[in-house]
């Protein structure tokens, strides 16, 4: 077992608002913080929201906690910034997507619980102000507007050719929307155009040649990630109608599971979903023969799920070893800058941390927790 302190005292039970009225909800009562658990490092909780606290939404038809069969769990994990703003963690819990707002980090406030079917897997994505869902419940995606944060009100459920889905990637420069892993393992990939119309999307195009299980977009090409054949693919989706392949290149582990680009786009960090298995940075200045060139492990066996970069600093959430921040600037060499761990049991296996979000530019960073609810916390180097 991991060694490591409290995180935080005991939740206190959340102040909850009758749906309708016009008072403000009243934060999330937590302790003030306990020193950091021994596995991190220039990290600071602010503050813990725990599973029972995040499906008892304010706005929701009900005022306790929905019940899930075999029990709530956490899974996808973003965040909102308003045009004024104000900050807020959207986290995918296996009874909907939960809102919190984590302006003042250190008393966070429930806004709402956007239910859906009851799915291990729930993922959200932003365009605007509009939050999407995925799940790989057969239900769709959900469309969440956010132009009043403090009352998020689902606009509709966009089944016409997706039932359920993995993962969801936005270019937002392109009003584009990527449903990867969709209806199923041989679902394949369809794109949405959400510029036009946020609300109701029309579909301009699908990818079937083989399972994309995430992917990441940066111009004219989707870097998309083959969980079930181990490989990277560079995707030429400058016409989304006629999708075609530009590379591929197999990742160390074969568990290919998501990516990310530099912020100069020579360098691409790629995770694989196996015990043990590094998260790798590839150089792409040869595109057609990618070199790799570094790779991170928190400890042996663990197993590093997604990373996100915010200029130069990548954010990974890496399951049983909580949240990682890695100092990029020479992506040959990431050095370590801080770490939450988030997760208190056993550091091998499927539990922890899932998702980690960090606000741009910003040191606030919110973690989803598999078995613990969010995190927030920030960096504070020293």
């Amino acid at each position: 077992m991991k060694l490591r302190a409290a995180a935080a005292g005991a939740l206190a039970a959340l102040a909850l608002v009758a749906c309708g009225t016009s008072t403000a909800p009243a934060p999330i009562a937590s302790a003030t913080p306990t020193p950091a658990p021994s596995g991190s490092l220039n990290m600071t909780l602010y503050a813990h929201v725990d599973l029972q606290a995040l499906t008892a939404g304010v706005h929701a038809d009900h005022d306790e906690p929905v019940e899930v069969e075999g029990g709530v769990s956490g899974s996808g994990n973003w965040g909102y910034t308003t045009p004024d703003g104000r900050r807020f963690a959207l986290t995918g819990t296996s009874a909907g997507l939960s809102i919190v707002e984590v302006t003042d980090p250190v008393r966070p406030k429930s806004k709402a619980l956007i239910e859906g079917p009851a799915s291990s897997w729930r993922e959200v994505r932003t365009y605007g102000p509009y939050a999407y869902v995925s799940t790989e419940a057969k239900h769709g995606i959900d469309i969440v507007d956010l132009t009043d944060p403090d009352h998020p009100v689902k606009v509709r459920t966009w089944d016409r050719t997706v039932s359920s889905a993995h993962t969801l990637t936005v270019d937002a420069e392109r009003g584009l929307l990527y449903v990867n892993g969709a209806n199923g393992r041989t679902g394949g990939m369809h794109v949405l155009d959400i510029g036009r119309d946020p609300e109701d999307p029309r579909e301009i195009g699908a990818f079937y040649d083989y399972y994309v299980h995430d992917a990441y977009a940066r111009g004219s090409v989707l870097y998309v990630s083959d969980i079930y054949d181990g490989f990277e693919a560079l995707l030429d989706v400058s016409d989304p109608s006629r999708i075609r392949e530009i590379t591929r290149f197999p990742t160390s582990g074969r568990v290919t599971h998501n990516s990310w680009l530099t912020r100069d786009g020579r360098y691409l960090f790629t995770t694989d979903e196996r015990s043990g298995a590094p998260l790798e940075g590839w150089d792409l200045i040869e595109p057609m023969a990618p070199r790799k060139v570094s790779q991170y492990i928190a400890a042996p066996g663990t197993i590093p799920h997604n990373v996100m970069i915010d200029g130069d600093r990548m954010v990974v959430s890496h399951y049983t070893e909580g949240v990682h921040l890695l100092d990029v600037r020479d992506p040959e060499r990431p050095a370590l800058l801080g770490s939450y761990d988030t997760y208190d049991g056993t550091s091998t296996g499927f539990n922890g941390a899932w998702g980690a979000y960090i606000f741009p530019a910003s040191n606030l960073i919110v973690v989803s927790d598999i078995n613990g609810g969010l995190f927030v916390v920030g960096y504070t180097p020293r």
